[in-house]
Order: C-alpha cells, then structure tokens, then sequence
C-alpha cells in the first residue's frame, strides 16, 4: 500500500464504500446467531475486503492508496460504527482510559490510568448527534433493560458492556453533558492490585472475606473502591449466593459465572412518566432477606439503604460488603452517621454507632494521590477494626496503616484477639512486631 496519506476527500469516499460493501455483507449473510467476537471478525473481514478491493482500483486511478495505519483506522471506524457506538467506541475501546468527560459533541476529555488528561478530537459532528448516540446507547446498549433520554427524562445513568458507566444530561445543562467511567479492571484478583496493597495486607484482606468480614470500602471519587470491591469478591466461596444491588449496574460480578456461578444482580428503577413504579435502593437491601442470600454486595451506599444495609449485616448475612464515599476510615464512620440521620428512620448518633458497631468488621480506605512524577497512583491507605460504640462514638482500631511517606497501608496496631484467632483458620497470621504498639 502507499506510504503517502490519502486526503480528506478520498478518505471519506474510501470509508463510504467500505460502509456501503459492509451493510450490504449483513444484510446478504446475516449476523443472528453470532456471538459478539463473532459479529466483529465478520464486520472487520468485510471491511478489509472492501478496502482492498477499493484500493486496488485507485492504484488503476493513479489515485494515492491508504496506509497500513489508515486501513487500520478506517476499519476500527466501521467496526465501531456497525457494531458500538461510533466514535466514542473507539474510546471506549482505549485500555488506558478511565474517564470520558464530553461537554458538548467537539469538546471530550479524557483521563488516563496514569492520571494525565488531554483533548481528544469529537465525538460526534453535532451536539444533536451526540444526543442520539446517547438515545442510542439508552436504547440498545444499556446491560440492564432498555433507558430512555428525553425532554421528560433529561438524566440517564446506564451501564455499557465491559462494566463501564456512562452518566448523561441533557437540557438542563448548557450543551449535552456525558460522562463515561470505564472500568480497565473488569475481573481482578488481589494479586492483580499488587501495586495497591502490600504482599501481608493482601494475605489479610483474602482471610478477612473467607472468614465472612462485614466490610465497607470507602474512598474518595476515582479512587478504586469499586474495583477493590470486585477483587474482595473473587475471595468468596464459589458456593456462596451473592445477591448485588446498584443504582445501575456496575460491578457485574453476574457476567463471571466462573468466580460467582450463584449470582443475581438488581439495580434500581426509576419512576415512569406519571411517577410510578419506582425500585429504590432500600428497598431492594430488604428484600435480599428473602432471596436466600449468603452475602449482600451494595455497590455504593449514597443514602437511606445504609440502615438497611447494616440490618441485613446483623440477620446473619456474613461476609456482605458495600462502598462509600468518605475522605477516611474514621471518616466514614460520620458518613453513615449522617445516611442514618437523614434515613425515613431517623436514628440519632448513638442508635446509628451502635447499629454500625454490630454490624461492619472493617472499613477499608482506598487513596488516590499523584506520585513524585505528578502521575496519579492508588492504593489502600488504611484498614480499621471495629470493636464496639460508646454513645455516639464507634470504637475502632487501624490495624493497618499508611506508612510515613505514603504508599500502601502496613501493619500498625494490635487487633483482637478474638479476630486474631478467626483469621489464623484461614492463613493469616499476625506479624510479631508492629510499629503502632
């Protein structure tokens, strides 16, 4: 093929032929019955046949052929188009990406894993494009159900295959707002978060859900809760009945049949155009009582499910984990503190201490803090017990701690001995010096 870059004109001609030759291909042969793997070598196959055979009339034309690296985009462009959604699958499609921020169709940002953030090109020709890619990805490419977005309905939150989260408004923001968290870790293991955890810490946090620990991980925006909570859940039982609750679906741990063959997910639902039939979050914590389950996985407690999360903890649902927001362990405690005061129960500091006392074993803090070279790192920062409340006070203990300088958590103080006693059936034996005392 040439070495010289054909222009806009032939570029554009090249990929109309191409999408023309591979909707022809799918409406000819068909796709149903094709899993998704399947669906794409077939569009990818029909896509280099047709640029090859256009190719070889522009050499006839003395018309500059396309590059390797051109074929090579013009067929990701198809694929993306045929089979996700367009440009922004191609992003989505980007291993080191972990955020898509788009303010309007020709505006996106994009972080990545390593915390650098640059301007990438549009998504989409116009913001009323972008709308429809939305609508689309409401319509088809929701994991949960069909979603809508409209005039009635300007906020969608939705859950695209391979566990990424999309956010989008629109009307109530000056230009279409979209907001997409890709999750690069859809399946990982402790030993995966090596970076994020000491060899002891990780020995520890797989004895801690083995011996069916009541945890909650907290963290602030972007640190790694979720994908800590998955790695917590690759260490249960395989026998276990796991019953996941989410505002939308997240942490898909139903799609790993291989880790949790015993796994149902339920997500929220909101009310239809005349405000009926809506599924909130507390609600479906209570009914996980009655659907024999061995662990309840609360994918982000954000308000009034926190009373009914900690019930279900005390009802004999050992081993259930959840995340939170918080700016710390001991921070989190006042985070539940304040959920519970706002819940329809109302309980007071003391009844809410004393709730979470009973029911959560360890809180779990995940940091996200850019490194010496200004790169963002994250790891776990701090690892408390809980023992008991006083008034309005729940009493804890940091057995793991950040060491001086940062960096992930090692082991500071003493736990009880009661704890020390249940995890040595499961591996983890408590080191002889600890610095804290």
């Amino acid at each position: 093929m040439g070495g010289t870059k054909v222009n806009d004109a032939e570029r554009r001609e090249l990929e109309r032929y191409a999408t023309e030759h591979v909707a022809d291909g799918i409406v000819h042969y068909g796709t149903a019955g094709m899993s998704e793997g399947e669906r794409r070598s077939f569009v990818e196959k029909l896509a280099r046949e047709a640029i090859d055979e256009a190719a070889r009339s522009m050499v006839h034309g003395g018309v500059t052929t396309p590059s390797a690296e051109e074929e090579e985009q013009i067929v990701r462009r198809l694929v993306a188009t045929q089979l996700g959604l367009g440009r922004l699958q191609l992003l989505l499609d980007e291993d080191d990406i972990e955020n898509i921020n788009i303010n309007g169709c020709d505006h996106v940002w994009v972080k990545r894993a390593d915390g650098t953030k640059e301007r990438v090109e549009a998504i989409a020709d116009t913001d009323e494009d972008l709308i429809e890619l939305v609508q689309r990805a409401a319509r088809a490419h929701h994991t949960g159900g069909e979603r809508r977005i409209d005039s009635a309905k300007p906020i969608v939150d939705l859950h695209l295959s391979g566990g990424h989260r999309l956010s989008a408004m629109i009307e109530v923001s000056n230009r279409p707002c979209v907001s997409i968290r890709r999750h690069r870790l859809v399946d990982p293991t402790l030993d995966d978060l090596a970076d994020s955890l000491t060899d002891e810490l990780a020995c520890f946090l797989r004895a801690a859900v083995r011996t069916r620990l009541n945890m909650i991980v907290s963290g602030g925006t972007d640190a790694g809760k979720t994908t800590l909570l998955r790695a917590l859940a690759a260490e249960a039982d395989p026998a276990d009945r796991i019953v996941t609750i989410e505002l939308s679906y997240e942490l898909g741990l139903h799609e790993l049949p291989h880790r949790h063959p015993d796994c149902v997910a339920w997500e929220t639902r909101e009310a239809n155009t005349e405000g009926q039939g809506a599924v909130l979050m507390d609600y479906l914590v209570q009914r996980a009582n009655r659907h024999d389950a061995d662990r309840v996985i609360v994918g982000e407690v954000l308000g009034d499910e926190v009373v009914p999360m900690l019930n279900a903890m005390t009802a004999g649902k050992a081993g259930s984990m959840c995340t939170i927001h918080a700016d710390s362990t001991e921070g989190t405690f006042g985070k539940i503190k304040t959920y519970a005061s706002q819940s329809p129960k109302h309980l007071s500091d003391n009844a809410a201490a004393q709730l979470t006392a009973q029911a959560l074993d360890l809180v779990i803090f995940v940091r996200k803090r850019p490194d010496a070279s200004g790169l963002a790192r994250r790891y776990v920062s701090s690892v408390r017990v809980v023992e008991d409340s006083d008034g309005p006070h729940v009493i804890s203990t940091e057995i793991f701690a950040e060491p001086e300088g940062g960096g992930p958590a090692v082991h500071h103080l003493s736990m009880p001995p009661g704890l020390r006693d249940r995890l040595s059936d499961f591996g983890y034996e408590t080191p002889l010096q600890v610095y804290g005392r």
